[in-house]
């Protein structure tokens, strides 16, 4: 869990502008996690029903395959941040 929820306090604000960095972090973390809460479970549940528990490892390796190419994707604003300062 610390390895998920550790970067988050820093990438989530991150991605946002500074004047709705506060909304659009808690936007996305709190949609996220009933988006992500709710569907699961019950993928998990069709999956186990089809082809047995197996078929749920792939389904949980393939979303994580799927948020690291996402968090790849990202971009630096880092540089962005300080050519607005200066």
């Amino acid at each position: 869990m610390g390895v998920t929820f550790a970067p988050m306090g820093a990438l989530l604000p991150e991605l946002f502008p500074t004047r709705v960095r506060y909304t659009g972090a808690s936007a996305a973390y709190n949609l996220g996690g009933i988006v992500g809460a709710s569907a699961a479970p019950f993928f998990a549940q069709k999956l186990v029903s089809m082809g047995g528990l197996s078929w749920v490892g792939g389904y949980v390796s393939g979303a994580a395959v799927l948020s690291l190419i996402a968090v790849l994707c990202l971009k630096e604003t880092r540089e962005a941040d300080l050519n607005k300062v200066i």
